[in-house]
Formats: structure tokens, sequence, C-alpha cells
């Protein structure tokens, strides 16, 4: 069930076996599998089941270090979390990141991909991805084409789109189970922690109502994102206490994000060639997004990190709201999503019937997404990013409205990133040179060493680290179980706890991580 903290006059306390502190992605999948498999759940949430504006301002950090759009862009205190408003793009990492690589202190996860690769397959179900075409040469099959070969240093690759992104949406039948409750306008403000035992005894929650109230369970876990869970932790515990993740080094360290660049202008030299290689295909109802990216032995050689590249386009003015509007109506139709259908913003977008027309044809025709012609077409990286212990989050000297300190955060980008971006672009630049596919105008600041520090990049807003994890506590914040080191009862499934990144969208290794902690939670409330 569904109550709300700002409306409902009584939230009972059911005696749950876990409380989760947000309702994301993460939150989400692991209620509803926590729930499936026996458990009592409690599922606290931020925000409303419709974004709030007023819930926004507690996303409000302060910003030093490497300059980038926004801290509050990408973070949505609301039921579903930012899945509300993401594409729903899946991708694993590699193997190899979560080696320990020489060239790059800090890389290394305590636990091997192997551990993690039947939670990816589960993952799929949670993500309403399943059926979907798993090899990449299969999808390059149905499209009717053999996979594009390049250099042994660039492997072409596809990402997954989830079908229904919201998970909120997805996951809606599941609130109905007896077992689960989800209590919406709950914001977790304190943490009371016990120190005789080592465990945590209660979430004490506000809302902007002044309503408050401790919240009890077993086990808790902070599904939430990265910046909230790292400024939770670094809150001030009521009665005064010390627990031992605030005197972890590594709590707030090695904060990282994916480095979004336009690295350079893309003109196509074979229009025919490049339209079967980097649109987006469609094939039974599941998208399918054409990328490339660095092979490991081109990183080893080069020593450098891991990273990716796809080509977008931009359009101008007026088309680009047009073709931007055409695209999430179709998008909606194919869902059959009539309620997010909006008439009054679509209409005026069917003065392009031609490029309509064009769509669908690209559509249905040949499977693809269309792509216009007079379009400015980018290589856009997504860069893995340097785990540096001096990027970090620490807590501020003012208190949102809820009393809670708020957040500083030094964001660093250091050279190797850089020499990363510059020696893939030309890469990139080469290899489609040579197989006919596009010439490449490389950005003038990547002929500079240190051409990165006066720039402002997308963070891509795929934050990550800061509750580390390890298999000691003098390496990290959180064990190989994401319990809490140190506390007994007290996990992180968050973003926070990849002590890595390598270059993929992290929320299907979250997702993985996420069942596989249900599983673990089940199995030790049963021992």
């Amino acid at each position: 069930m569904i109550l709300d903290f700002a409306s409902d006059t009584e939230i009972l306390q059911q005696g749950a076996d876990v409380c989760i502190v947000g309702a994301g992605a993460a939150g989400i999948t692991l209620a509803v599998e926590l729930a499936g498999q026996g458990q009592r759940v409690l599922l606290l949430e931020s925000g409303g089941r419709e974004a709030e504006a007023s819930q926004e301002v507690f996303n409000g950090i302060e910003r030093n270090g490497q300059s980038f759009k926004a801290p509050h862009a990408g973070r949505f205190r609301v039921l579903g979390g930012t899945t509300t408003r993401w594409g729903g793009q899946i991708s694993e990492l590699d193997a190899e990141d979560f080696s320990r690589r020489e060239w790059v202190p800090g890389s290394g996860w305590p636990i091997a991909k192997s551990t993690l690769q039947p939670y990816y397959q589960r993952a799929l179900q949670a993500e309403g991805l399943h059926p979907v075409i798993l090899e990449d040469r299969e999808v390059w099959r149905r499209a009717g084409m053999s996979e594009p070969v390049f250099s042994d240093a660039v492997q072409a690759y596809f990402t997954r789109w989830c079908p229904e992104p919201n998970f909120a949406r997805l996951h809606r039948a599941a609130f109905d189970a007896p077992n689960l409750c989800v209590v919406l306008h709950a914001t977790a403000c304190a943490l009371l922690f016990d120190a005789e035992t080592q465990s945590i005894q209660g979430v004490h929650c506000r809302n902007l109502l002044g309503r408050e109230q401790v919240f009890h369970a077993e086990k808790y876990v902070f599904c939430l994102g990265m910046m909230e869970t790292i400024n939770l932790l670094l809150q001030p515990l009521e009665q005064g206490a010390i627990a031992p993740w605030q005197q972890n080094p590594w709590l707030g360290r090695s904060v990282q994000s994916h480095i979004d660049y336009n690295a350079a202008k893309v003109f196509p030299l074979d229009w025919k060639k490049i339209e079967q290689v980097f649109p987006n295909l469609y094939l039974d109802g599941r998208k399918y997004h054409p990328k490339l990216h660095a092979t490991p032995q081109w990183q080893r050689e080069e020593k450098v990190l891991n990273i990716a590249g796809a080509i977008s386009f931009i359009t101008l003015g007026d088309v680009e709201v047009d073709m931007r509007q055409l695209k999430t109506t179709a998008r909606n139709l194919l869902r059959r999503d009539w309620q997010a259908l909006d008439v009054r913003a679509t209409l005026p977008a069917m003065r392009r019937l031609p490029m309509l027309a064009r769509l669908a044809y690209s559509f249905y025709g040949s499977h693809r997404a269309y792509w216009p012609r007079n379009a400015q077409y980018w290589l856009r990286v997504h860069c893995e990013q340097e785990p540096l212990a001096e990027s970090r989050m620490t807590l501020s000297a003012e208190r949102n409205a809820l009393g809670m300190v708020r957040s500083r955060l030094d964001w660093r980008i250091s050279p190797l990133e850089w020499k990363t971006i510059r020696r893939f672009a030309a890469l990139a630049q080469r290899d489609l040179q040579n197989a006919g596919l596009a010439r490449l105008e490389l950005q003038p600041e990547l002929a500079q060493e240190d051409g990165y520090r006066s720039l402002t990049f997308d963070d891509s807003y795929h934050w990550m680290s800061g509750t580390r994890m390890a298999v000691d506590s003098r390496d990290g914040v959180v064990d190989t179980n994401l319990r809490l080191h140190g506390v007994r009862n007290a996990y992180v499934c968050s973003h926070s706890v990849f002590p890595s990144s390598g270059y993929a969208n992290p929320v299907h290794t979250l997702l993985a991580l996420a069942l596989r902690l249900a599983d673990h939670l089940t199995e030790s409330s049963r021992g």
C-alpha cells in the first residue's frame, strides 16, 4: 500500500523487517524483490507521486573544483526517482572494470563480474526488458547487416533501452502487496545509532509541513542517489553519537561521474553507409543504441581509462522543438501510454508532416531512427573518471528547510581523463575516416594537454562512489554485501558503492547489486 506522510493522519509502525530509504530504481527493485521473498518492507520516499518544485529545494549544494552544468539536474525527489525522467539506457560494466589496473590508482572492485552475471540477467526482468536480444552480433544480423569492423582498438556495441523507463509505473501493481508499505513525503533527516549494539535503531523523517516521525525496522538500506546518500551519512547523529561510517576516511571521497563531451564535429562521407551503422535500431519493441568503445587491449597499451562514444545530432530552433515533440509522441504511442500524450504540444509540431513521414518510413521500413541530413552531427564521448580521493563531498555550514546540513562538492578531473578523451577522439577520427563513414573535425582544445581546465563539462548525472565497496574498512565504507563496515544492520545500495565507474550507464549494475542484496538479506534473516 501507499501512504502519504503529508496527508494521512496516522502512519502505523508495522514491524518491518527491512526499511528502505529512497524509492528510485534501486529502492523499488529491492523493495519489490524482498516483498516477493516474504519480507515485510517499509519504503520511505522524500517526494510524492508526482514531481513537486517544493521538494527540489533540498537538492542544492555548494560547488568547488571543476565546473559542470548543474548539481541539481538529474536528481528528482518523487516516487520512481530519476526513472521518471531518464531515457532508460541499460549496459553492463566490462569485466576489466572490476579488475585492478596498475595505471589507475584506486581502481578495481572486491568482486568479479562473474559474481554479478546472474544478477545482470535477473535485472532485465526488473527493468521490464525481458525478452531482449543479448548478443550484439544477433542484433546486427536481425538488422540485415554484419557487425561493422574497425581497428583492433575500437569496437561497435549496443546499449539496450527499457520500454517503460518509469519504475513507479512499471512496478505499480507490486505496491499493492500486503507486506510492502510505501510512505511518501517522508524525508530521512537523521539516523538513530546505538553505539553499544553497533546498530541503527531508527530513521528520523520530517516533511515541509512540520511533521516528523521515527521509523523502525530490523534492517535498513539506503537506496538514495550518491549525493543524498553521502549527505545523510554525514549528518550529525542524534544523541551526539559517533558512528563507525563517520570515522571512515573514505566517506565522501573519490566521487566520480562520466564526463560527457562533444569531442568532434562529424561530417558523413557516405550517408547510406553511416545510416546502416549509427542510428538507433528498433526490433520487436526494443530499442538498441549503436556506439563505439575502446578495447581493453588498447586501454592497457595506452594506459588510459575506459571510454565510449556515440554519434549524436543537433537541430536548431523550431525544428529541434518539433522533432523532439514528434519523437516523444511516437514513443508514447508505441508504449500505449495515453495519459502521457500531450495533444496541445503535439499539434504545432504537426506542421512538420514531411518530417513525420520520414520518421515513420525510417522506423517501419528499416527499423531505424531518422537522421536529418541538415543537422550538425557530433562525436559525443562518455569517459570513465579516475577515482581521485581529492574529488569529494563534505558538509557546508548551511542548513536546508528541514534542518539538514547541506553538502559541498569538490569535483575533480585529472589529466588521465583528458589524455583518454584526446586519444580516443583521434582514434575515432582515424577509424571512421578509414571505414569511409565520416570525417571528424576535432575540437580545438583537444590539441592542448591542459585544454580541459577551462571547460564546463556535462557530468552525465551518473554520480558514483563516496561509499566505495571494499573487503576492509581501511579501503572502503561498505563490505562486499553492501553492509556499512562496523554496523550490524545497515546497508547502502546506491551508485555511491561503486569503487570505479567504467563507461557504462550505472543503473543496470546497481540493480544487479540490489537483487544480490535482496538474496543476502532474505538468506541472513533465515539464518
